[in-house]
């Protein structure tokens, strides 16, 4: 997650405005189906994974198991999943696909394609909304709202999304007042989005880029703890080994020797961004840390007394690969729900080339091993750093 640590600065600056009081916490269960369902917001990002690896990385010994069914250009009516049938086909489509996914946890994301019907469609989208609901949230199945993402402003020649970003306003009020209605736990994107964050988050102002999924994840998460922000991890330690403070992280085994400081770290919440070290009191000179044996950052003694950012080594390495095995299985479970030729295997064309629609079932042991792959790599041991000083400083 080479870019977690300028997210930091990301997160920070799309929260510092917000001035909310904590709500509760929203708490995942043992086992717990979380289905995705929205439009575009939803669908992209199955293609970077980094909303499902911080939610299974924030819950390590739930089990939580992630079905993506968003589709883009999607509205609540189901529009999108009409294909060549009538419109009012989509819906049958969407709710059919959700109790097929039996979510007992659901995410819901609709409002940007929405939003562009503009006043005249606000009626409708609250009763088509409702109208959901009732259709696929049955007692029993918790709410997560997410409402639609601020339209970023990139400049000419794209358009000045003031106008939009009013409409958006209207939907997101919308939504959160049907949150309220049906004791939904409800996430205003809109508002923290808005903030301008010092780097693009969209690659058009509606659409947002992988680094912007990456902050998406981080404020999802950090709103479902019921929090407005959450303390990066750092640990600082003094040359002697004596441990000066640590944030989501436990010093374990440390032992000093001339020249070098090791110790054992465990890390609380491995979806957090990566840890801050800062070393006080080395002696003047370059430092090299190994993490497990591996070197990961260098320094000089004053680097390491301001703080590094460690975002590279072992721990890095699992959480890139816990995150393409994420994607690789969204992209198993996309083939599985929405096949490529799905007019030939089950719309009005299967009488051509339905007979192969007996493959597709295929997919669902392909599915389960990247599932339990995906719940190995979830699972990170304590990391053994080492401190040692490679270079000496002149004296003269």
């Amino acid at each position: 997650m080479n870019c977690l640590a300028p997210l930091l600065a990301t997160l920070a600056s799309l929260t510092a405005t917000v001035d909310s009081d904590p709500s509760p916490a929203f708490e995942f269960r043992r086992g717990d189906r979380v289905v995705l369902l929205g439009d575009a917001l939803i669908e992209r990002d199955a293609r970077y994974g980094w909303l499902e690896t911080r939610l299974t990385l924030d819950n390590p010994e739930k089990e939580l198991t992630f079905r993506n069914l968003g589709w883009s250009g999607d509205t609540v009516a189901g529009l999108s999943r009409a294909g060549f049938d009538p419109p009012e086909a989509g819906f049958r489509q969407l709710v059919e696909q959700v109790k097929a996914a039996a979510p007992t946890v659901l995410v819901i994301g609709y409002g940007m394609a929405d939003s562009f019907d503009g006043e005249p469609g606000l009626d409708r989208f609250t009763k088509g909304y409702l109208k959901l609901l009732d259709a696929v949230a049955p007692e029993g199945v918790r709410l997560v709202f997410l409402s639609p993402i601020a339209h970023e402003n990139h400049g000419p020649p794209l358009p000045d999304p003031a106008a939009h970003n009013r409409m958006l306003e209207i939907y997101t009020r919308a939504i959160e007042s049907i949150a309220r209605q049906r004791g939904a736990f409800y996430i205003d994107l809109f508002t923290l989005t808005r903030v301008k964050s010092g780097r693009w988050l969209t690659d058009n102002g509606i659409h947002l880029t992988e680094t912007g999924y990456e902050a998406l994840a981080a404020l999802v998460a950090v709103a479902l703890e019921g929090k407005s922000t959450s303390p990066a991890p750092v640990v600082e330690i003094a040359h002697d080994g004596k441990v000066r403070a640590s944030t989501h992280l436990e010093v374990k085994n440390t032992r000093v020797e001339p020249g070098r400081l090791r110790f054992t770290l465990v890390r609380e919440r491995p979806g957090e961004p990566p840890p801050r070290l800062v070393a006080h009191g080395l002696s003047p000179g370059r430092y090299r840390l190994a993490i497990d044996g591996r070197p990961a950052a260098l320094g000089s003694a004053g680097r390491w007394a301001s703080g590094v950012a460690i975002d590279a080594g072992p721990d890095h390495d699992q959480l890139e690969r816990l995150r393409r095995m994420i994607n690789r299985k969204n992209e198993l479970f996309f083939y599985r729900w929405r096949p490529q030729n799905i007019t030939y295997l089950f719309g009005f064309r299967k009488h051509e080339q339905g007979n192969n629609a007996v493959e597709i079932p295929k997919f669902d042991p392909l599915i389960a091993d990247a599932e339990r792959e995906i719940k190995t790599l979830a699972s990170f041991a304590p990391r053994v750093y080492e401190l040692s000083l490679i270079e000496k400083e002149d004296a003269r």
